[in-house]
């Protein structure tokens, strides 16, 4: 070992894991909230991060590009290499130190999804930042165990060949489509905790999925969460961007008319935002349930679950004669609220109290409650690790909660959009059913929307999945 220090990259990649260790999955930190890099493309796992591009941890530390993309990587690929390092490891898991935990999963990481990042660099920083925090017998755990995983890696199989890889304990599928064949078969012979450790989702999730939809699809969901999601925007009012528009010039148009892949800086991208308000961020996904009501003419709509102001901004960009409300319990997504719904004159945030003594007078309610977040899985790299039946049941009381509280405040003859970034009927058709029941109307229009893209594709054929169900009131 010639190295005395790990490089500063990978040094940043490794102590923001080692924070995660103790407590996952429950992670203390959303992943979103570390800044892209200036570059604004794709880091996926097969190209490094650009050492000249930065990012900024939610504490405002700078990191570099590349230690984002490996922290990024990690994430997503967690069960994965946690799965590989469990068969190798010649003692219990969870016995491991953290700081040894930390550094394989990372380690790992990179060594099979971000094969650009040399062998020898990744195994020495390991080694050292290891070394630094524990007894020296502790970074030769390491060496040892990350040259078998070095051993491992086998040829890579094109997507031309249509490999089976979900058939095989020794196949890992990657972003690019193509297929990493391993030197051993240290996979498990269980179909279902095969999956979960190919694609790093919980069995949890990957059973649930296979028994409401078979186990193809459950894999098209899971092979999914692999993808690196684009950012794209789109005019919310509904207007046709014009051939010389300034987002032409820097995105892709999307598969899904109306839509773009932004392809430029973030810096770039927020100057365009700033010139055009009726611009989104959001993806054709998210959006469908506002542009789903664009048959409506509603006077006065409440959005009740605003969140940071997405669909409130859309839906008042949408529906430019409607006094348009919005409210959210929590205080920092207020805050963030009403710094979106700046300059949105039809657009008003008001807090709870102030839409209680209002009961009955909203034509139009938009309930996009909280959610699993399995339709946006790729995005949200945190939600998929939370994924519980046990946690999903106190969703579903939440939900019903949010439903019964707000449905009073619905004018007769109203209408309420539920809305969520779920695959799961429990939280989507069940619910729209329910409340539909509770407020004594009925469900008239339901529209699912799964991800779409696979490993491979191009970004413009990549969305999440969403549901709305459009309930009429007596």
């Amino acid at each position: 070992m010639n190295a005395r220090f790990a490089s500063p990259t990978r040094a940043a990649a490794l102590t923001r894991i080692l924070a995660q260790v103790a407590c996952f999955p429950e992670l203390r930190f959303d992943a979103r909230t570390v800044r892209a890099p200036r570059a604004a493309p794709n880091f996926n796992s097969t190209e490094s991060a650009p050492e000249n591009s930065h990012g900024e941890d939610s504490a405002g530390e700078s990191i570099g590009g590349l230690a984002t993309a490996i922290e990024q990587a990690t994430l997503r690929h967690w069960l994965t290499a946690e799965s590989i390092a469990r068969v190798l490891c010649n003692r219990p898991w969870l016995e491991v130190q953290p700081e040894i935990r930390a550094a394989l999963l990372v380690s790992i990481t990179q060594i099979l999804f971000m094969p650009r990042e040399p062998d020898h660099a990744v195994v020495d920083d390991a080694v050292s930042w290891t070394r630094g925090r524990l007894q020296s017998g502790a970074g030769g755990f390491v060496n040892a165990l990350l040259r078998r995983i070095v051993g491992l890696r086998g040829d890579c199989i094109p997507a031309s060949e249509k490999f089976a890889w979900w058939e095989h304990a020794d196949a890992l599928p990657l972003p690019d489509g193509s297929v990493m064949k391993l030197n051993e078969p240290v996979l498990s012979s269980d179909p279902i905790a095969r999956l979960s450790a190919q694609t790093s989702h919980p069995t949890a999730l990957i059973t649930r999925w296979s028994v409401a939809r078979g186990m193809e699809t459950a894999r098209k969901f899971a092979v999914h969460g692999l993808l690196q999601m684009p950012i794209v925007v789109h005019d919310a009012s509904g207007n046709t961007l014009a051939s010389d528009h300034p987002v032409r010039k820097c995105a892709t148009p999307h598969s899904v008319e109306g839509f773009f892949v932004w392809n430029d800086t973030t810096e770039s991208l927020a100057s365009i935002l700033a010139q055009f308000p009726a611009l989104l961020v959001q993806d054709p996904a998210s959006a469908r349930a506002v542009d789903g009501t664009r048959d409506l003419s509603p006077r006065r709509i409440l959005d009740a679950c605003a969140g940071r102001g997405t669909k409130a901004v859309q839906c008042a960009l949408r529906h430019p004669n409607a006094e348009v409300w919005a409210t959210d319990p929590d205080p920092q997504r207020m805050a963030s609220l009403r710094a979106r719904a700046e300059g949105i004159a039809n657009l008003k945030v008001v807090e709870l109290a102030e839409i209680g003594t209002l009961p009955r007078h909203f034509d139009m309610m938009i309930l996009d409650v909280p959610c699993s977040n399995t339709g946006v899985l790729a995005r949200r790299l945190e939600a998929r690790y939370r994924f519980t039946e046990r946690n999903l049941d106190e969703l579903l009381r939440l939900q019903r909660g949010i439903g019964d509280h707000h449905r009073g405040l619905c004018a007769s003859g109203g209408m309420i959009l539920w809305s969520t970034c779920s695959m799961d009927r429990a939280e989507n058709q069940d619910q729209s059913k329910w409340l539909a029941k509770q407020a004594g109307g009925k469900v008239v229009r339901e529209d699912e929307w799964l991800p779409h893209g696979m490993p491979g594709d191009s970004q413009t054929m990549m969305t999440d999945a969403s549901y709305h169900g459009r309930i009429l009131l007596p």
